[in-house]
């Protein structure tokens, strides 16, 4: 069973670490203050703040930051501050040993998807998809800042994830399965494969999210999932968000991006929906990953349940 951290509540310590690129200072002062607003300490690792090129801080500096952080007894969990790249250079520089000996809440997506995969498979660590400090800074909404809240404190609430107001899910292959979540940002779980990090997903419900790619693009990384064979050892598919990915609209002889999605979801033939409120919007909830859930898609609607263990 993967481990989850435990929850968060008012005067909790929160470290903050940037595994991936620098810092935008007015976001990240406004992600600080809703921290403080929730009664939270954050506490900020060197990383955050420096500047290494397009990173933040050396690959030692940012992979010590989140070992520090793990082994320190008064840190109570870990926000990432963003994402971009980088995560993926720290996989060799990680204490596993020590990361799995002291399990806390870890919180990210996009390029944290690296971390998300290893901590899972090296650590037997139950991760969070969710916003980021520089997403909690910015023009997120409503359900956003409610999901982080509430996941603080209860991070795997059993029942069915809440959706935003007027969202539904739409069926694209008909099944139940059960299995844990696994999965993420398409490109970080494209760029893993053929490593010694790439995503296993046995027995797992694959959820994919991705930002800024042609429809080419995603039909290209969802066929590398299938060669690779991820596409046969996992139970079942569910697509969040695809943000500024395009052609959205049809236009002559072009695919669209449903038009990719729905094909391979077809092509496998695993039960499969899509528009989970995750992923690179401003409508980004939280999705524990490693945990059980109940994907069951009908001919007209769909539920994802997370299970009590």
């Amino acid at each position: 069973m993967n481990t989850l951290g435990q929850p968060l509540g008012p005067g909790a310590r929160i470290g903050i670490v940037a595994p991936s690129a620098p810092v935008e200072k007015a976001r990240f002062e406004e992600g600080l203050a809703y921290l403080q607003s929730l009664g939270l300490e954050p506490v900020c690792a060197p990383s955050v703040g420096q500047e290494y090129g397009y990173l933040s801080g050396t690959d030692e500096v940012r992979a010590r930051d989140i070992n520090r952080f793990f082994a320190d007894p008064s840190i109570d969990g870990i926000l990432c501050l963003r994402g971009g790249y980088g995560a993926a250079r720290l996989l060799e520089l990680l204490d596993y040993e020590t990361i799995a000996a002291w399990p806390k809440l870890f919180i990210g997506f996009s390029d944290i998807t690296a971390l998300h995969t290893a901590l899972r498979q090296r650590c037997g660590l139950a991760t969070i998809h969710g916003p980021m400090l520089m997403n909690l800074g910015g023009a997120a909404t409503p359900y956003t800042f409610a999901q982080f809240a509430a996941g603080l404190t209860e991070p795997a609430l059993p029942g069915p994830i809440t959706l935003p107001p007027g969202w539904v899910l739409e069926p694209l292959v008909e099944g139940t399965v059960h299995g844990n979540l696994t999965g993420g940002n398409m490109m970080l779980l494209a760029n893993l494969t053929g490593t010694p990090n790439g995503l296993d997903g046995t027995g797992d419900i694959l959820f994919l999210e991705e930002i800024g790619e042609e429809a080419y693009s995603l039909d290209r990384m969802l066929r590398q999932f299938e060669q690779s064979s991820l596409i046969s050892r996992v139970q079942a598919v569910v697509f969040g968000e695809f943000v500024h990915c395009t052609p959205v609209e049809p236009e002559a002889g072009e695919f669209t991006v449903r038009d990719v999605l729905t094909y391979y979801a077809r092509r496998w033939g695993k039960p499969a929906a899509c528009g989970l409120p995750y992923g690179h919007g401003k409508t980004n909830g939280w999705l524990p990953l490693g945990r059980p859930a109940t994907l069951r898609v009908t001919a007209d609607s769909v539920s994802l349940i997370l299970e009590d263990i």
